[in-house]
């Protein structure tokens, strides 16, 4: 590894300690593309299709990736020492946000969609996280470090018009809008540890919808009827869990004892769910997986000795 490279590693290292549920990422190895390998595989989901953003340090730093919903045609669309992370597309499919410390501090970027034309929306001494995209591409939510803690913050497209979303006590992280422009939901550690909470874009309304047991990540279904999060209640490592807006209806989607399952993510059709599983969430090694929305039946899509993250179906 590069004294270049090195150096980012280990500021991806001190930034991901400082929060529970940001996880940091042991270097990889570069290699080809894989053919995907089935687990439990049906023929609903050998018939997937749409394409799939993800981050990876298949090259030795973390850099941003896409494949058809299959696992094939994998094509790499950031190359360079810093570390591109946290990719999610616009909901017109055309454009790219995402985070990288390209620059020192962690910020935002765009990019259209095969990776080119890419341009800083944040430009901050702080660490900027975690972007979400309003229903109508007009903005961007996101999380920040910039004042005293770890609270939300809204920007439009243009990199114009910032303003602060959440202030309360402890941290707010992950935010994902609902497809009725209305609400978000994100990731808050307030009185019990991380929890998910629903907001209203005015405010009206901010709601703990778990009870603990490190509930994060949460990511709407394409109707908004419907919330996918982590939760370590079963045990003690993280499954994908779905509940309704208000709490209600919580179920349990994935059930290894010995693997970790994270980052959940709706395809456009809300009938599947793509996320990643690890035996060890701070040195193992992390591959995509889909799974039918009732997490009855699941398909392997990556096979790596890389990190493969951050998974993004495109709408």
């Amino acid at each position: 590894m590069s004294r270049a490279k090195r150096r980012v590693y280990m500021g991806m290292m001190l930034c991901s300690l400082l929060f529970a549920c940001h996880d940091e990422v042991a270097p990889g190895k570069s290699g080809n593309a894989e053919q995907p390998a089935a687990v439990q595989a049906s023929s609903s989901l050998q018939q997937l299709s749409g394409t799939i953003l993800f981050q990876s340090d298949r090259d030795g730093d973390n850099e941003i990736y896409v494949m058809n919903a299959d696992g094939s045609e994998l094509m790499q669309l950031t190359q360079n020492e810093a570390s591109d992370e946290y990719p999610i597309w616009s909901p017109d499919g055309k454009q790219i946000a995402f985070i990288s410390n390209r620059d020192g501090s962690y910020d935002l970027y765009l990019m259209t969609a095969d990776g080119t034309n890419v341009r800083k929306l944040t430009d901050h001494p702080s660490n900027n996280y975690d972007p979400a995209w309003s229903p109508d591409g007009s903005q961007l939510a996101f999380s920040s470090d910039r004042e005293s803690g770890m609270e939300i913050y809204l920007i439009n497209a243009d990199g114009s018009g910032r303003t602060q979303f959440t202030k309360t006590i402890g941290k707010n992280i992950l935010p994902a809008w609902a497809s009725d422009g209305k609400h978000i939901a994100y990731t808050g550690n307030r009185y019990l540890g991380w929890n998910v909470y629903v907001t209203t874009l005015d405010k009206t309304e901010d709601t703990r919808v778990t009870e603990g047991h490190g509930a994060c990540r949460p990511d709407w279904s394409p109707d908004a009827s419907t919330i996918a999060f982590v939760s370590q209640e079963a045990d003690g490592k993280g499954d994908i869990w779905t509940m309704r807006p208000d709490g209600s209806g919580k179920t349990q989607l994935t059930y290894d004892e010995v693997n970790y399952d994270y980052y959940p993510a709706w395809s456009p059709d809300g009938r599947y769910i793509v996320y990643a599983k690890t035996s060890d969430k701070h040195h193992g090694n992390w591959e995509l997986y889909i799974m039918t929305a009732d997490g009855k039946e699941h398909l392997q899509i990556t096979d790596h000795p890389a990190q493969d993250k951050f998974p993004d179906w495109k709408p």
